[in-house]
């Protein structure tokens, strides 16, 4: 691997690394003061609240953004030609899928307070996706600073302006509402700087350019979407069918495991523009720098899994509780999960940068649907434990199709 870009790519998980350590920090010392001040049920409307409006977020892209990412890293002097109907688009779809909504937030068996902190949430959540554009731009360009710098800022809010609102209110929508008002400054950051990279910055409301774009991009948009599916089903089901106890205890447990899931974003985050411009540039370069992080995280996911098992009771007692009990043979059956998870990222990014987003969204549709199906059957005879184990055997699944079609390609 040549030297510079061994550097840069130190240089930008240097960055990620530092602002995802203290950003975990931060954001689960949040969970941790939440769960003990409002208890299971609490967190489980928290997470409710969240998980749903990220759910309802499917339209919110249609794969342009990371088809444009992708673009760009390839070649920057694509940057000025697809950024005004890239933007243009963006903006109109995250009004469209707001209005959803709000559409289909009325209709939900959930308190009104609930409904009116889920449309709140929806309305932040515009601004989030517009910046996402920006951030796009960042990482095309392999320069991630800007970004955990804004990520930071936020957490710091989230952690001391949301923590004085929760412990002395004692009260979920005071704190949502705190929590909105970091994710906006988070992503005016993120736009202000994104604007560094831009020599111009216009619109374009042109639907036939739209079209074009989409044929090229939907792929990633199925792939968003099965994510979605993937990773908010298990929640949303659970608080759904189970109610907002069971989903209390089963987001403490994999709030854990989440802690560990930065890892991978950081090697995915900043490795994949390089994976896409060495695919045309340098493939044996390619080679070492997938073969190399696959050996790392599969290791470390090996490593995060043994611990999690073995240290599961401490953990849950000291980070939410003994309230929290319930959650270890919950967080024990995840931590089976975490090799799959640190892998499936590594394998998709991969797959994306090298242009087979067709194969990756094949993989991505049959076990989100598999995710779906295992959710309702075993939530309904075993709760949140049923949801755990549909999270192993989903990823489980979607490792083996994507280990397989990935080292064949890797060898060719």
């Amino acid at each position: 691997m040549p030297e510079t870009l061994k550097l840069r790519l130190i240089k930008n998980a240097g960055w990620l690394f530092g602002a995802e350590v203290i950003s975990k920090i931060l954001a689960y010392g949040i969970i941790v003061l939440l769960s003990r001040t409002l208890g299971p049920e609490g967190l489980g409307q928290y997470s409710f609240i969240f998980y749903y409006v990220g759910l309802l977020g499917i339209f919110s892209d249609l794969g342009v953004g990371f088809y444009f990412m992708r673009e760009v890293a390839r070649d920057k002097e694509k940057l000025p030609e697809l950024l005004p109907d890239v933007l243009g688009f963006k903006i109109v779809l995250a009004v469209i899928n707001f209005l959803i909504i709000v559409g289909l937030t009325i209709f939900l068996p959930k308190p009104e307070w609930m409904k009116v902190l889920i449309v709140l949430a929806g309305a932040e959540a515009m601004l989030t996706w517009i910046a996402g554009i920006f951030v796009n731009i960042m990482y095309a360009h392999e320069v991630t600073k800007y970004d955990a710098i804004a990520k930071t800022i936020e957490r710091f809010w989230a952690f001391f302006v949301g923590g004085v609102v929760i412990y002395t209110l004692k009260s979920l929508s005071p704190f949502v509402i705190a929590l909105l008002g970091g994710y906006v400054m988070r992503e005016s950051l993120r736009i202000i700087w994104g604007l560094h990279f831009i020599n111009k910055i216009s619109l374009r409301f042109d639907p036939v350019t739209w079209r074009k774009l989409l044929k090229k991009s939907y792929p990633f948009w199925l792939i968003g979407l099965f994510t979605l599916i993937y990773y908010r089903t298990d929640m949303v089901m659970l608080s759904l069918l189970k109610g907002d106890y069971e989903t209390g205890i089963y987001r403490a447990a994999y709030t854990l495991i989440e802690v560990s899931l930065f890892i991978p974003s950081i090697v995915v985050s900043t490795t994949m523009p390089s994976m896409a411009r060495l695919w045309k540039e340098d493939r044996e370069t390619l080679r070492v720098l997938f073969k190399k992080s696959f050996q790392i995280l599969s290791l470390m996911g090996i490593g995060g899994t043994t611990g999690y098992y073995v240290f599961s009771k401490m953990g849950i007692i000291i980070v939410f509780g003994k309230t929290f009990l319930p959650s270890i043979p919950i967080l024990r059956i995840l931590a089976f999960a975490l090799p799959f998870m640190f892998l499936n990222s590594l394998l998709g990014s991969y797959m994306n940068a090298i242009g087979r987003e067709l194969t990756f969204t094949k993989i991505t549709g049959f076990t989100a649907v598999l995710n779906i199906a295992l959710n309702y059957l075993l939530i309904i005879q075993y709760g949140a434990i049923g949801a755990a184990m549909a999270t192993v055997v989903s990823q489980g699944v979607a490792s083996v199709l994507n280990i397989y079609l990935n080292l064949n390609n890797v060898r060719r």
